[in-house]
């Protein structure tokens, strides 16, 4: 049968007389909707003008909830590319979940946002720059409790950045480096922690004509180092294969645009060998191709 979807795809979140009780509540009469199933945590339901967020099952509440508590932080930012919060609903006679409403965001998924990094950089330093929210039991994703990332927050954290510094430079066999490497860490450390989106790659942003338009999926909200709105390492495969040679210039102009905004050092190299060396250690762990993420000393030799 292959990708082929069988009946009204609607009806996969709401069946015919809960969506119709569902077009009432909402006031979206016999408007056209469409149905985006690719959320790890929530299906939404798209209006011209609002999208709707249903969590998909119990365990997704909470991810729910924490996205509309980072749009309500976010609101009076006035941030044209973060959605707004546009209504919440609880009715048991539509949906077993609480479900909400945002503003629908124009444009499509870029397919190639390194284009879109300077602009992307001055919008990460606005809602940095907010006093963050309380976002009670908000974590990074499962797949950041790798050894790697356990790694690398503590590379990130001033109590450990040396001892961090010191495994990366015993197990990739480099200590004639640790003193620089170091060095690099200890000036990363010293962020403070901010509101981060915290999960940001290719398919959460929106562009018109080279325009950034959108940043989505506020759902891994958290209050953590800076580095982790510009981990280039959750961008998929498709920016290492387009761009895997010109990394250090990406980093750079996201970085750049967005420490002029916060009146920060413009140099990326101390988070950018935070990333590096985050990489380097993920690779002498796990064997993936090269044309993916690298080597280990095409790693190093950036540093």
């Amino acid at each position: 049968m292959g990708e082929s979807v069988v009946g009204n795809p609607l009806w996969a979140v709401l069946i015919p007389p809960r969506l119709a009780r569902f077009r009432t509540l909402v006031e979206v009469g016999d408007a056209p909707l469409t149905v985006d199933f690719t959320g790890w945590n929530k299906y939404v339901l798209l209006a011209d003008d609002r999208a709707f967020l249903f969590p998909r099952q119990a365990d997704n509440v909470e991810w729910f909830e924490r996205e509309l508590t980072a749009y309500r932080a976010l609101e009076p930012t006035g941030l044209a590319v973060i959605p707004r919060l546009a209504g919440e609903w609880r009715d048991d006679t539509i949906y077993p979940f609480p479900f909400a409403a945002v503003t629908r965001l124009q444009g499509v998924r870029p397919t190639d946002a390194s284009v879109l990094l300077a602009q992307l950089g001055r919008a990460i330093a606005e809602w940095h720059d907010i006093t963050p929210p309380a976002l009670p039991g908000a974590r990074p994703p499962a797949h950041h409790d790798r050894p790697d990332m356990r790694w690398l927050r503590r590379a990130l954290s001033p109590a450990t950045t040396r001892d961090a510094a010191a495994e990366a430079a015993a197990r990739l066999g480099r200590p004639e480096e640790l003193t620089r490497w170091t060095e690099r860490l200890e000036v990363g450390a010293r962020h403070r922690h901010v509101l981060v989106h915290g999960d940001i790659h290719e398919d959460q942003l929106l562009a018109v004509d080279g325009r950034l338009t959108g940043i989505l999926d506020w759902e891994t909200a958290r209050i953590d180092h800076p580095f982790w709105d510009f981990d280039l390492g959750e961008w998929g495969t498709g920016l290492w294969r387009r761009h895997r040679h010109d990394l250090s210039r990406l980093w750079s102009t996201a970085w750049g645009s967005y420490a002029r905004e916060r009146g920060l050092d413009i140099d990326a190299r101390p988070l950018e060998t935070a990333f590096r060396l985050r990489q380097a250690l993920y690779l002498l762990d796990n064997d993936r191709g090269p044309s993916i993420v690298g080597t280990i000393d095409e790693q190093l030799r950036a540093i």
